[in-house]
């Protein structure tokens, strides 16, 4: 691997690239998201200087080189993707209570037993969190509720809803709710008013029931699998969408078709699979549930390879990682999401805020005191954000270190602080042994390769982004 910056001709000047082998090709890579896949003939045409006339006006289009008709440009894709920069905070995490009815093996909120109601938010904390919230410079704010779980307090849930909107005819923000829950405590007149409210609903749903029940079960023992595929036909029958994710086991590497089958069968067609973090719960039941980030990797990679197996068969299914990563690589605006950006979304793009008006710097910063900012009874905005603490732990997220900065993948990857800290005790990562970054690499090399190389998945990676 190969960074390069400097001057080979008087009629354009390099771009700064980096590079990589694949197969008999070379992908170049630029910092504002461009890239390029080359022959070695080509490529070495193109470092001595004598590509032709179609080569160079390729290299040109793409940013490689920069002239004085495409210099513009080049910065202003590197402004278009990087705008999230300077927008504020727009994801904004309460947590109404750390109480669950449900004990999962690897919660990473660290719940608390159903009948502990002092971890619950009282009325005045919700009020000066909200009151906080909207001091964001953002014109976007999403408040999404997570736990425990807020179903054990509806009142609350509603009560916030109703002082965000109530405050909003003054800041006339762009303001939506996501409500993240295990779905076993909804009810129907629950259900109609967040669909009367335009609530986006998210659940858990690990798979078939016994690899779901053995993941998330209830406090006090029994499976939750039943009630959540209740309640996600009851919503879908409604025509209104829910979305789920899974958390990735030691028992549900044996089982990804079965994982697959399962979400298509509950007519959710878009599955991100995902890593489970060293992080709560979890934590404690590493040696039970965890497994080798290689043992991940190839099970992502196998699941990728069912679902694509599906989409030539005619059926819809897509892998929501890879399709953000998709955006990335094949569109002009990035998708700002957070955990695959630079800075990550650590403070600058999500704050959550405890039960008891604790400041975190994001949702998974609540395991630990250090990535506390302070309290929305306390603290402005203003003094949050430009604390030093806040800027040291932006800083840390920004992936122009020394050994990023070498990656062919640095202009669309990203790190996390929170994560480096859980599994090295640290927030300056050694990237040779972070998880984030073996995976992240893993899925750029697979997905580059198909790109490149195999022409009927091309196709079909092109389709998961242009419908959504």
């Amino acid at each position: 691997m190969e960074t390069i910056s400097h001057t080979k001709n008087k009629n354009y000047t390099l771009n700064n690239y980096r590079i990589k082998f694949f197969r008999s090709n070379i992908l170049l890579t630029t910092d504002h998201g461009s890239w390029l896949a080359l022959s070695k003939e080509k490529y070495n045409s193109f470092r001595k200087s004598t590509m032709d006339k179609e080569l160079f006006n390729l290299l040109e289009e793409k940013g490689i080189i920069l002239t004085k008709h495409n210099a513009g440009k080049v910065v202003k894709d590197y402004r278009q993707r990087n705008k999230f920069i300077f927008l504020g905070t727009n994801l904004h995490i309460i947590v109404p209570t750390l109480r669950c009815n449900q004990s999962c093996i690897y919660c990473h909120s660290s719940s608390k037993h159903v009948d502990m109601k002092e971890y619950d938010m009282d009325e005045e904390t919700m009020k000066k969190t909200i009151e906080f919230i909207f001091q964001t410079p953002s014109n976007i704010i999403t408040i999404e509720f997570q736990g425990g779980d807020t179903l054990l307090r509806k009142d609350l849930f509603k009560a916030t809803i109703k002082y965000s909107e109530k405050l909003n005819k003054k800041h006339n923000k762009m303001l939506k709710f996501a409500l993240v829950t295990n779905l076993t405590l909804m009810d129907d007149n629950f259900l109609n008013y967040l669909i009367k409210h335009n609530i986006s609903i998210c659940t858990s749903l690990d798979g078939p029931s016994f690899i779901h029940d053995k993941n998330r079960p209830f406090l006090g023992g029994g499976g939750s699998y039943t009630e959540v595929v209740k309640w996600i036909r009851k919503v879908r029958g409604k025509k209104y969408p829910i979305s789920a994710l899974m958390v990735t086991t030691k028992y549900s590497l044996p089982y990804y078709k079965e994982i697959i089958d399962e979400y298509i069968k509950q007519g959710i067609l878009s599955i991100q699979i995902k890593y489970i973090n060293r992080l709560g719960f979890a934590e404690k039941e590493w040696n039970r549930i965890g497994y080798k980030i290689e043992e991940f990797i190839d099970f992502w990679k196998k699941s990728l390879n069912y679902i694509l197996e599906l989409n030539k068969k005619g059926i819809k299914v897509k892998s929501r990682y890879a399709t953000i990563i998709l955006h990335k690589l094949l569109t002009d605006t990035d998708p700002n999401f957070l955990d695959l950006r630079s800075p990550c979304g650590i403070v600058s793009g999500q704050l959550a805020y405890n039960y008891n008006g604790d400041i975190y710097s994001c949702d998974e910063g609540r395991n630990y005191e250090m990535f506390r900012l302070g309290n929305t009874k306390e603290n402005s905005y203003k003094e949050i954000l430009s604390s030093e603490q806040a800027q040291q732990l932006i800083s840390c997220s920004i992936n122009n270190n020394y050994l990023c900065d070498a990656c062919i993948y640095q202009p669309f990857c990203g790190v996390c602080p929170v994560i480096t800290y859980a599994e090295e005790g640290n927030i300056i990562p050694k990237l040779g042994k972070n998880s984030k970054c073996k995976i992240h690499k893993a899925m750029f090399d697979y997905i580059f390769e198909k790109l490149l190389f195999d022409e009927e998945v091309r196709k079909i990676f092109v389709s998961w982004i242009e419908h959504k």
